[in-house]
């Protein structure tokens, strides 16, 4: 649902959590053997699976928006068909100085907004001192907080000019951090200009609909007017690599069923499509189907602002009935795996013996029904109830559904006086409960931005963009600080920390992993160029993609 910068919970799922997210048949022969143009006229047609809440770069952070600013939108550096980190509207990858805290950026000369006039310093300035300052309200910040001054331009302290991003002239500006941070060239893929005329003219209103969106990426956004469900993307001729995006025209349509995304596939009325659970099964071999695992962790949040939620013996008892192995091969049966962390398999290594950070931390959230029983009894006594009833707030998406069904099932199967409501809304909506923790228990997804713990780890500070559950330990924060001074640590002991702050989360069943997401999607085979990797969610990159 909520995406890492790279991703897409929609991740979008895309079609980016299409990253939900953040963000989320087989085929006919009318599909496989439809005939192509090799023409960039010929109309490319894809799904997403809901609706997105703005196209505002510098304010969202969930994948459905996601999934449209990453194709509007080029940052100081992009990702490549390889998945890469290549130079974006800058001239290229650079070294930083002053003890890696400083970056000088040089913007291409033929870097262009859709309207022809020329990407300037400014636009990177005021973008990310917008984003910055607290009157704008961004929930997506967790990119720019290593920029020198972050922390008191954000809260209120100091005013934005003083951040640490500066322009020299029109085509030179400068980055500098509070401390080297070893994963920044993936957060500077995130670190988008916006046009300084138009926000301007626009103010808070940009981004709501396509009038009021302005791109500096491969595609200009169409025909969105803020709550319809289909728009499209057309080639941007302005764009400084336009020569290299093949495909001119994108129609997008939202759609939340894989039923529905299936058929529609099968009739030939889409080219690209993510589907999960039954529909990756009966697609298992499906040339069309391509099944990539990602990084994208799941998880329950509790709501610690509530007396029932906020009881450990709760959580731990809901945390232990779940059979994870169970749910991603029955339930989802999408190619996800189970996830019995907050941090995903594959994601961190050790620095020093290059093992990966949870098969050294083991299983932190296993299945003992036995136990979980033992913690109900407990909170019940503490609780001094002996029934409870709990809301467990999902998307409206199938794969959703399937999760907060099959945890209702196994809670009120294993757990008994304890009943769980499932509460399935649009995704928009349940964005906006998370944001102010309206739920009891909420389904959440995170996509990583960078190969380290803390990428997860930090979500749940107190500060943490994402902690809606407003979980709080004092030990816990202790122990990520000392992970964020780099400056002090060598990354032995960074890694150190974070294993002990990972074990003081879990220990406390802070939140219940449920699956490591994989993305599933139907392609027109003959349409090329795109690929899925780790940090993909369910999105790519439209540009690279170019009819067979």
């Amino acid at each position: 649902m909520f995406k890492g910068r790279a991703s897409m919970m929609i991740i979008i799922n895309v079609a980016i959590g299409a990253m939900a997210a953040l963000m989320t048949g087989c085929a006919s022969t009318a599909v496989g053997g439809q005939s192509a143009s090799n023409s960039a006229d010929k109309t490319l047609k894809i799904t997403i699976p809901g609706e997105p809440t703005t196209t505002d770069p510098t304010k969202e952070i969930e994948t459905n928006a996601e999934a449209i600013t990453s194709q509007t939108n080029e940052g100081i550096y992009r990702k490549n068909a390889k998945h890469d980190i290549v130079a974006g509207v800058v001239e290229k990858v650079v070294t930083p100085t002053e003890n890696g805290t400083k970056y000088t950026f040089t913007i291409k000369k033929n870097a262009k907004w859709q309207d022809g006039t020329s990407v300037k310093s400014e636009d990177f300035v005021n973008s990310i001192q917008r984003q910055a300052n607290p009157t704008t309200k961004s929930q997506q910040t967790d990119d720019i907080q290593y920029i020198k001054n972050f922390t008191a331009v954000n809260s209120g302290k100091m005013d934005p000019s003083k951040l640490g991003i500066q322009a020299v002239n029109d085509r030179t500006f400068t980055v500098k951090l509070t401390r080297k941070v070893s994963f920044m060239n993936y957060e500077f893929t995130g670190f988008y200009p916006l046009q300084t005329a138009a926000i301007k003219k626009y103010g808070s209103k940009y981004g709501t609909s396509a009038s009021t969106t302005v791109s500096n990426g491969a595609y200009v956004l169409k025909g969105w007017t803020g709550t319809n469900d289909k728009w499209r993307y057309a080639k941007n001729t302005h764009y400084w690599d336009a020569k290299n995006v093949k495909i001119s025209n994108v129609k997008v349509t939202v759609v939340k069923e894989d039923s529905t995304a299936s058929n529609m596939f099968n009739s030939g009325e889409i080219d690209l499509t993510s589907i999960s659970g039954q529909y990756v099964k009966q697609n298992k071999n499906n040339k069309n189907l391509k099944v990539t695992k990602t990084a994208r962790n799941n998880y329950l949040y509790f709501n610690n602002k509530k007396k029932s939620t906020s009881n450990e013996n709760v959580r731990h008892a809901i945390s232990l009935v779940i059979n994870r192995k169970q749910l991603a091969n029955n339930v989802l049966g999408d190619g996800s795996t189970a996830s019995d962390n907050i941090v995903p398999s594959g994601l961190a290594k050790n620095p020093t013996t290059g093992e990966d950070f949870n098969k050294e931390m083991g299983n932190l959230a296993p299945t003992d029904i036995a136990k979980a029983k033992k913690y109900w009894a407990k909170a019940q006594k503490e609780l001094g109830k002996t029934t409870i009833t709990l809301d467990l707030l999902t998307d409206d998406t199938d794969t959703e559904k399937k999760l907060g069904q099959y945890v209702q099932g196994t809670v009120q199967k294993n757990l008994k006086g304890l009943k769980i409501n499932v509460v399935s809304v649009p995704h928009a909506t349940h964005v906006t409960r998370d944001f102010s923790t309206d739920f009891d228990i909420a389904t959440v997804g995170w996509g990583p931005d960078y190969t380290d713990a803390d990428d997860f780890l930090a979500q749940m500070v107190s500060s943490g963009s994402i902690n809606f559950s407003k979980w709080k330990d004092d030990k816990y924060e202790a122990l990520m600080a000392k992970v964020e001074e780099t400056d002090k640590y060598t990354a032995q002991q960074r890694y150190d920390f974070q294993k002990q702050a990972d074990k003081r989360l879990m220990e406390v069943a802070a939140v219940a992993p449920t699956y490591q997401a994989a993305t599933a999607h139907l392609v027109n085979s003959k349409l090329g160029g795109l690929s899925w990797d780790a940090f993909s969610g369910s999105g790519s990159q439209l540009q690279y993609a170019y009819w067979k």
